[in-house]
């Protein structure tokens, strides 16, 4: 792809390839549609701490989708602000990735089950450090990946109707135990959507995006008329072939309503951006609108989603659809609403004592830092790269 294409006014064109980094440096200084004067200032300077802290303690996280984010963060930092040590920080975590990826092609997550929507979240990182590693680093991370998702395919984990399954329970040395065939949204978003597109992207397969594609069109074909995204995950109780059932029902779609939404974002705007196919692309910018008015009908008046509550899977998770709002905002519809409510959302994070909800301090300190897989991880981790994408919209995605 040669560039993004910018449908609303007033925001900067990105240069592409290495030396857009300088670019967004400057375009990142200055008001952006997402956030106000005063508290871009503010944003910026919550990034800033939080990449430095990123650095100084959590260099290799051992929990790899919250350390992939984590990483992630740091790229978008470092063409924010141009210091080398966040690009060389998540370069060196990039290179403990392709050192712990198991024969087999997956990677042990951290904490038990190999779950394919939390290893899609962790290769992002590749992702993102592509453009800016040599090439010997180039084709690690392509082989890496080559090697994940022909083992994704060869272990019959991709439903006939395009839905991804979802893992494997258990690891014994570099044996994967007990395979998860069970259909799982996020899985379908993160790998299906997110891993396979950037395989396409730069293959130029057309197998990957059909994949990916197919993947999607069954994520979205599950949403309510209303826009809600059901959590599919019948491992744990979410069984989409049972959502008649009222108990299953209430799980389905109330007990991950806004991360699931700001998963599959992920792997909605990484298809949309990349998959380079314009039928498709109207396809799914149309399918999405549904689930854009939900997050906007159901923002909460203090500019968040998900009400606070201590370990709230929902709540760690939410701070993704900032970044899936700004794609809609940019590629889709310059709706006011969409950017008001990334606006909310920046006010709230940056007052020092609502940010701490979303493991900020104002030295960018997350707290739990002892839990390895721990609320406070993983909300601080996405939400340095939505800060990041409010500061230079879709740094996260610049492949």
């Amino acid at each position: 792809m040669k560039g993004f294409v910018r449908r609303c006014i007033g925001v900067s064109v990105v240069a592409i390839g290495i030396g857009m980094a300088m670019q967004t440096r400057a375009s990142a200084q200055h008001e952006t549609p997402f956030c106000s004067r005063q508290d871009c200032l503010k944003t910026r300077q919550l990034l800033k701490n939080l990449c430095d802290f990123i650095v100084r303690n959590k260099a290799t996280y051992p929990t790899i989708y919250i350390g992939g984010y984590y990483m992630r963060t740091l790229v978008a930092g470092y063409e924010i602000f141009g210091d080398e040590q966040y690009l060389n920080t998540a370069l060196a975590y990039g290179d403990y990735l392709l050192a712990h990826q198991m024969p087999n092609g997956f990677w042990k997550t951290g904490y038990g089950p190999v779950y394919m929507a939390d290893t899609g979240s962790a290769l992002g990182l590749l992702i993102v450090l592509y453009p800016h590693a040599d090439p010997q680093r180039q084709h690690a991370y392509l082989r890496a990946v080559q090697h994940y998702v022909n083992s994704i395919q060869k272990d019959g984990m991709i439903h006939p109707w395009g839905a991804f399954g979802t893992g494997w329970h258990a690891t014994t040395g570099d044996t994967l135990e007990n395979p998860i065939y069970d259909q799982y949204t996020l899985s379908s978003a993160l790998t299906g959507g997110e891993i396979f597109t950037w395989m396409y992207h730069v293959t130029g397969d057309d197998e990957y995006r059909e994949i990916a594609f197919h993947a999607l069109r069954w994520v979205l074909s599950t949403m309510r008329p209303d826009g809600n995204i059901p959590h599919i995950l019948a491992m744990e109780g979410y069984d989409w072939n049972r959502r008649n059932d009222p108990k299953v029902a209430g799980g389905l779609w109330n007990s991950h309503t806004y991360g699931t939404s700001a998963y599959v974002g992920e792997g909605i705007l990484s298809f949309d951006l990349y998959c380079g196919k314009r039928s498709w692309q109207k396809w799914i910018q149309k399918a999405v609108k549904p689930n854009i008015e939900f997050l906007l009908r159901n923002q909460l008046p203090d500019g968040t989603w998900s009400k606070l509550a201590r370990n709230s899977w929902d709540r760690t998770r939410s701070p993704g659809i900032v970044d899936y709002l700004i794609w809609y905002y940019q590629h889709v519809s310059c709706d006011p609403r969409v950017a008001a409510a990334v606006q909310r959302f920046d006010a709230y994070v940056v007052n020092p004592d609502n940010g701490k909800s979303y493991g900020l301090l104002n030295d960018g300190a997350g707290k739990g830092a002892a839990d390895l897989s721990g609320p406070f991880n993983t909300v601080t981790a996405l939400t340095g790269r939505a800060l990041a994408d409010i500061l230079s919209p879709e740094v996260d995605a610049r492949w």
